[in-house]
């Protein structure tokens, strides 16, 4: 299995990376080339230099999810067409970042006898198949099935037991689904800008991949995404991505209260929270004062007046609400909440003032802002939390875990009624 990725990495590619959220649409398109070894000991074996990127306004979208093709479909194709341009080249197929679809995490191990008393890439990822599989049923579809674990006999904590000797291999698995239907109406909406979708990733993993280290991953931490239309959760432990979670509300959510607190704007009550907005207010926010128009006063010039601390009370409680509802989240999963030792926020609505100190106040543990990691060639504009997202994609493509399942399964399947017949039982009796 480690031969694969390597092979891989020595390879000269371009990679896309589309991220289809709630508010807006970003393409990075990257050229990989062969890590330094220096790199390569550190565990990474492919560097990205950024090529083109793009972005777009979202409109048919909501969650993530395409309410609208023909709106969805048009902001696609002008995101993928701005990039395309400014790296002078036409891409055909992208990895794709999922919110929608009800993202859902499951956990479970199985088990299968060694006939050759070693461990061999079949065994790893025929197990990995069946897991794939089992975890698909009820007209879900599988984005992830990642191992977290391994055990030979009565032996735990292997971390890669490739060529060891045993009776009878042990996998910890974890699972990432989302509804079928969902799924197919994003990949329909893709390919219709003549793109091939080459792997849905979920957009939790892929942001915590940008802005995580290394050390975080390994002690445990959880990472809070808030977007527009959702924030998500993703926790890593000893390395692994054990859990992962998301709720529909988001800045979105934040922009509709000022609004309507407000009688102003939607985009002057967006302006208001992304350049006066604090999750709580402080003994000067009452000594400065913001300026905004009443909805259908605009044309007639008409001003009203707020001060930053009568914003921040306004803001405040539904920042709260999503804060606890993420840390109910969190402790709903024990596993999770015990490997979380600290907390990193990224996405847009992580910039909001104060918002760190929020969380870790409600939290109970260390927590800090996430940027996304510097590429070679990344625009500026795009090194913000805004974008953790498609850099993600990218840095998760390069760990290639999941054409490894994606190819077990193809293979473990195999065709016939009565070979499937027998998968079936095998997922029944080891699952």
């Amino acid at each position: 299995m480690r031969g694969t990725g390597l092979n891989r990495s020595k390879r000269q590619r371009i990679v896309t990376a589309l991220d289809v959220g709630t508010s807006k649409i970003c393409c990075l398109i990257a050229k990989t080339s062969a890590a330094p070894d220096w790199l390569e000991i550190a565990g990474e074996q492919v560097q990205f230099e950024v090529l083109g990127f793009g972005h777009h306004r979202a409109e048919g979208l909501k969650g993530g999810m395409v309410t609208h093709l023909d709106r969805a479909e048009h902001c696609i194709r002008s995101a993928v067409d701005a990039a395309e341009r400014m790296a002078g080249v036409i891409v055909e197929s992208t990895h794709v970042a999922v919110t929608c679809g009800r993202l859902k995490s499951d956990s479970f191990s199985a088990s299968v006898a060694l006939p050759t008393g070693a461990v061999r890439e079949d065994d790893i990822l025929r197990v990995l198949a069946g897991g794939r599989q089992y975890a698909g049923r009820d007209k879900r579809t599988v984005l992830h099935a990642l191992p977290t674990g391994y055990r030979l006999d009565d032996n735990a904590g292997i971390r890669d037991p490739l060529g060891m000797c045993g009776d009878r291999l042990g996998i910890d698995i974890h699972t990432v689904t989302a509804d079928e239907v969902a799924m197919r109406n994003l990949m329909l909406c893709v390919e219709r800008c003549h793109l091939e979708v080459t792997g849905l990733v979920a957009a939790p993993y892929a942001s915590a991949l940008a802005v995580i280290t290394p050390d975080e991953a390994k002690l445990g931490v959880a990472c809070i995404d808030f977007g527009a239309g959702t924030t998500t959760l993703s926790v890593f432990a000893d390395g692994h991505f054990i859990h992962t979670d998301a709720i529909a509300l988001g800045g979105n959510t934040i922009t509709t209260d000022i609004s309507r607190a407000l009688a102003a704007p939607l985009d002057h009550a967006e302006r208001l929270k992304s350049l006066h907005g604090g999750a709580f207010a402080t003994s000067s926010d009452e000594r400065q004062i913001i300026t905004f128009p009443t909805v259908g006063e605009r044309e007639r010039g008409s001003m009203n007046q707020i001060n930053k601390a009568q914003l921040a009370v306004i803001i405040g409680p539904r920042v709260q609400e999503i804060l606890d509802l993420m840390r109910r989240r969190l402790a709903g999963c024990a596993h999770a909440s015990e490997a979380a030792q600290s907390v990193v926020l990224t996405g847009g609505g992580s910039q909001l003032t104060g918002l760190t100190e929020l969380a870790a106040n409600m939290f109970g543990r260390p927590v800090r802002l996430g940027r996304p990691r510097d590429l070679n060639g990344l625009p500026e504009g795009a090194a913000s939390p805004d974008f953790a997202g498609a850099i993600g994609l990218l840095l998760q493509w390069a760990r290639g875990e999941d054409r490894l399942s994606g190819r077990a399964e193809q293979r473990f399947l195999g065709t016939g009624t009565g070979y499937l017949a027998m998968v079936s039982e095998w997922i029944r009796d080891n699952f």
